[in-house]
């Protein structure tokens, strides 16, 4: 039998809640023993006992018959497998929906792949669209302002009037203005194209920021600015990287101060980063006199712990550099202590050597003292086409897009560019260049000087007053350049003081002129001349230019020469050699001058262009080296021309357009090749595409300034190439090329 065991509540002592029986249940029992289950069915044998105040039973009964289980068994059966049948299509229906699903989302996602390939082509044709909409309005563009600018070149060589000379300037001023936009655009869609190329090549940054300075000289004179470089004596005399773009991004930087600044200066400070100096706990400044051989006569190594204004250069990007130098008075960095962290300081490397990182960071800022900028207008200058003020294009002119394509190219370049400006104060433009430092300079100094300077400046010593410091490390920094010694003072006391300490080894003091007023100069130049031994000891003025009276009073006050601001370093050399009695050597670009009409004396040129007036440009610029210049007007008529012509009247070069009708000055270039291997009874056995033997010189003048022409140029056979509106200085630095056959894709000849 099966045994059940229950515990019988007492329904008279109130504990029914306590079990979870209700209070009229007839029977309240836990169960204690039911391993048959059966504690719910009713037994006929009980057995009863109570145990102190607890009552217990014990209920029995007969085991189930087998033959009864099995029955109810075959019974539930069928309902079971119902329950599985109903189950298993419940199922199915799931897995065939969710297929479902997942078909139509393959399906949707064919669909979007077919679209995204649909788009992808479209781009792809719009990008290409845009590539020769672009090039073609180039063409078009340039086209005819080669006639304007070329013409007001030609114009501007025969007799004018002054008046006449100042209207065809402005005219090539605006055509030249036209050009600077048309090649802005062309850059901003070949960044945003991907397509902008950097070059990997050697480079002196003090040369590229002086010839930046020098496309600015007429500006600065007219506005009288003083603009100034500031380079530190860290920075590598040859690095690697794109020097075009390096003078495309800081010339637009420049020419935006210049914009935007009607009084006071501009100065470029360059600096280097040093890696090798991550934090302040392990940094130490190394001081190498670099100026004087007495003034700092200790040249052993001077450990000194940092300053506040040292810890700046800590701040950028965790390396170490030179506090940057300002030129607005009362600023941390127009200080005495500033100048004397940017004269210690030297990169963390082996001072017997002197060899930088292989690598390292170049930082280039423009300060000017302009309008300034309000803080949440300073996202917007870098956007393409748009001013921080709608007022700005109107007063200054600009079409928003010089500092766009700055921070592109920046970009591209992996740096940066920030901006820091306060309204009415001025502005800074700060950007960060990795470059390379080149390995061919590996062992020599990595502080060498500019190499403009004239060898019989070297080692001379001069004084230099100015009671701005920031201007008077600017001054002594071109000095240095020259490989000048300079003594800085500050005040005439301390110049006289100087004079009586150094003696005749001072061979010329400078004084910048708004160091001290006019009152001060007459008295220390009369003190001078006074002294027996410094009566011919030259003094030099310094200034932006003055009105001829001031200038006068000067020169009758003592002052021996004047050096006008901006300084340059050929300038300030040339007037410190007439200032020692020395002739200045003149400065040629070629060790024997040639008469330019001479050039291309008794050479042959054909011109071959389908417009009349570029033809008329080209003939009469060439005409002008002494050369016999004809033209024709297409492909087709070069090539006859070429095959057509005497054996006395062979051509020497070809100046060739590309974009013609008919056909164009690829397809000439390549027929000429290939009549020229014809024609060679040595070539034209072999299976080649141009002959050494007799190869005519092809210049190609384009208009389109895309890299893809110029490698197609260069691909069908050409020589060399010209970009559009032609440019005087341009087309001699070619013709010069030709004579010595050192032109662009020129191949070895060979001669039999």
């Amino acid at each position: 039998m099966d045994v059940v065991a229950v515990f019988v509540v007492n329904p008279m002592s109130g504990l029914y809640s306590y079990y979870n029986c209700s209070a009229s249940a007839s029977d309240c029992t836990v169960v204690l023993f039911d391993p048959a289950r059966r504690a719910h069915e009713v037994s006929k044998a009980v057995a009863l006992w109570d145990y102190g105040t607890q009552s217990f039973s014990v209920r029995c009964f007969p085991k189930q018959n087998l033959t009864l289980l099995a029955l109810r068994a075959i019974i539930a059966w069928p309902l079971l497998m119902s329950l599985v049948v109903i189950f298993c299509f419940i199922i199915v229906c799931l897995v065939l929906k969710r297929m479902q699903a997942i078909e139509k989302d393959v399906a949707v996602m064919e669909k979007m792949d077919e679209d995204l390939k649909v788009a992808k082509v479209a781009a792809e044709a719009a990008d290409k669209a845009k590539s020769n909409f672009l090039a073609t309005v180039s063409h078009e563009i340039r086209t005819p302002m080669n006639g304007v600018i070329g013409m007001t070149n030609l114009l501007m060589g025969t007799d004018l009037t002054d008046q006449q000379l100042e209207y065809v300037k402005i005219a090539q001023a605006s055509g030249n203005a036209l050009i600077a936009l048309i090649n802005d655009v062309l850059d901003l869609s070949k960044i945003e194209a991907g397509r902008m190329e950097l070059e990997a090549v050697p480079f002196n940054i003090r040369k590229e920021v002086d010839c930046v300075f020098h496309l600015f000289d007429e500006t600065v004179q007219q506005k009288k600015l003083e603009m100034s470089m500031l380079v530190h004596n860290t920075v590598p005399t040859c690095v690697i990287g794109d020097p075009g773009r390096f003078r495309q991004i800081l010339g637009n930087l420049i020419g935006n101060a210049l914009k935007f600044t009607k009084e006071g200066s501009i100065l470029v400070c360059v600096r280097v980063m040093d890696p090798n100096q991550g934090s302040s706990s392990d940094f130490t400044a190394i001081n190498v006199d670099q100026n004087s051989p007495d003034t700092h006569s200790s040249q052993g190594l001077i450990t000194e712990t940092l300053s506040e204004v040292e810890l700046e250069g800590l701040r950028l990007r965790g390396g170490s550099t030179a506090p940057r130098l300002s030129i607005q008075p009362g600023t941390e960095f127009n200080s005495r202590e500033a100048v004397e962290s940017w004269r210690k300081w030297n990169l963390k490397t082996s001072a017997l050597n002197c060899k930088p990182p292989s690598h390292f960071t170049i930082i280039a800022s423009v300060e000017d003292t302009g309008i300034g900028i309000p803080q949440h207008l300073e996202k917007r200058l870098f956007q393409p086409f748009s001013q921080a003020n709608s007022s700005t294009s109107r007063e200054h002119g600009g079409t928003g897009i010089g500092l766009s394509i700055c921070e592109k190219l920046v970009k591209l370049m992996n740096g940066e560019i920030t901006v820091t400006s306060n309204v009415g104060v001025g502005s800074v433009f700060e950007f960060f260049l990795p470059v390379k430092f080149h390995d061919a300079l590996e062992g020599k100094p990595c502080c060498s000087k500019f190499p403009a300077g004239d060898k019989r400046l070297s080692g001379m010593h001069v004084v230099l007053v100015d009671n701005n410091l920031v201007r008077q490390e600017v001054t002594a920094n071109y000095l240095q350049c020259l490989d000048i010694y300079v003594d800085l003072v500050e005040d005439m006391e301390s110049t006289l003081e100087l004079l009586r300490i150094k003696g005749t080894s001072l061979q010329a003091i400078l004084v910048d002129l708004e160091g001290l007023s006019l009152a001060s100069i007459a008295d220390l130049t009369s003190t001078v001349r006074n002294m027996p031994s410094f009566k011919a000891l030259p003094v030099l003025g310094l200034s932006l230019a003055l009105p001829p009276l001031i200038e006068k009073e000067l020169r009758d006050a003592g002052v021996s020469y004047m050096v006008k601001k901006p300084l340059r370093h050929s300038s300030l050399a040339c007037v410190l050699l007439e200032a020692m009695n020395l002739t200045p050597t003149p400065a040629t670009k070629r060790a024997v001058k040639v008469d330019d009409s001479k050039l291309l004396s008794d050479k042959r040129i054909l011109v071959v262009d389908d417009n009349m007036v570029n033809r008329r440009v080209a003939t009469s610029m060439l005409k002008k080296y002494g050369a016999i210049v004809s033209s024709v007007n297409g492909g087709a008529e070069a090539v006859d021309a070429v095959k057509n012509r005497k054996e006395d009247e062979k051509l020497d070069l070809i100046v060739m357009d590309i974009q013609m009708p008919e056909m164009d000055g690829w397809e000439a270039t390549r027929r000429i090749r290939n009549w020229e291997v014809e024609n060679c009874f040595i070539c034209r056995t072999k299976n080649i595409s141009w002959c050494r033997h007799h190869r005519l010189p092809i210049v190609a003048v384009t208009a389109d300034v895309l890299k893809g022409t110029h490698t197609e140029c260069i691909n069908s056979g050409m020589d060399d190439y010209l970009t559009k509106p032609l440019d005087q200085k341009q087309l001699h630095s070619l013709l010069e090329r030709f004579v010595g056959k050192d032109m662009f894709n020129s191949p070895e000849y060979e001669q039999f």
